[in-house]
């Protein structure tokens, strides 16, 4: 078998109406030099059953079936990637999609960098896309990461290389409490001298955040998922898709530039006034 470029990791627990998607959307990547790993957290037999019918035609899927972790299972994370044999490591929510370009863009960024990320789009409940826009390039974007409860992106967007994660003190390890996981996660890789990091800018992944349909029933979720699937899965799909994500950064733009806009005219009329 050839050694794998890239080891991508997909954490589940309870979501396995919805992992299939996930799955397919990485075994259907343009970069085809993968294995996958499904770290299961505690998950239950119907998960199981479901990664192991998929990966009985794909060789590449491997389950992990570990009792229930401490937190969110991050150190079951690291466990799983002992055992890795990708040059990069890539992350794929369970309830998430990637596109077909995402796996080839983070490993064209990882050949000059060793921590890249693309632009994270999340779909909320009504349908409408929010990208987050971030530099890590700019120091500021890293500072303000490692100082403030602020994050850019989950893991469905990140890649890095396995040199990089082998050189931290610590990998994926439970966040202290208080601490949301992700963002722990990546400041261990922002606090080492001479890391380089890239933000691509490509939207390449849909997000589906379970934060935003906490009272959704599994059945509502797969409705969702499996929409989004089937519109993403050809050339038109996808770029309609990219279109809308970027139409959200261009109303943000806006948005900000209005606001910039009122406050210039205010300081002029009262300059008129005062004049």
């Amino acid at each position: 078998m050839t050694t794998p470029e890239a080891t991508v990791i997909v954490p589940t627990h309870n979501h396995a109406a919805l992992i299939p998607y996930a799955l397919r959307s990485i075994l259907a990547q343009q970069f085809q030099g993968f294995e996958v790993f499904v770290v299961g957290d505690g998950a239950g037999a119907d998960t199981r059953h479901v990664v192991e019918e998929i990966a009985a035609s794909d060789g590449r899927i491997r389950y992990f079936d570990f009792a229930k972790g401490e937190r969110h299972g991050e150190a079951l994370r690291h466990r799983a990637l002992e055992e890795a044999a990708g040059r990069i490591v890539a992350y794929c929510g369970d309830d998430d999609l990637w596109l077909p370009d995402h796996l080839a863009n983070l490993v064209a960024g990882l050949r000059a960098a060793d921590f890249v990320h693309t632009l994270h789009a999340s779909v909320n409940p009504d349908g409408n896309v929010t990208v987050i826009p971030a530099d890590l390039a700019q120091p500021e974007f890293r500072k303000v990461m490692i100082e403030t409860n602020t994050n850019y992106f989950g893991p469905t967007v990140v890649g890095h290389t396995m040199a990089a994660y082998r050189a931290l003190a610590v990998g994926w390890h439970p966040a202290p409490d208080g601490q949301v996981t992700d963002l722990n996660m990546w400041r261990k890789f922002l606090r080492v001298p001479g890391m380089r990091f890239r933000t691509l800018p490509e939207i390449d992944t849909v997000h589906l955040p379970s934060s935003l349909r906490r009272d959704w029933s599994q059945e509502r979720r797969r409705f969702e998922i499996a929409a989004f699937a089937e519109r993403v899965c050809t050339p038109a799909g996808v770029s309609a898709f990219k279109s809308q994500a970027t139409q959200s950064i261009v109303d943000q733009a806006l948005r900000r530039e209005r606001h910039v806009i009122r406050r210039r005219l205010r300081k002029a009329a009262a300059r008129r006034t005062l004049g």
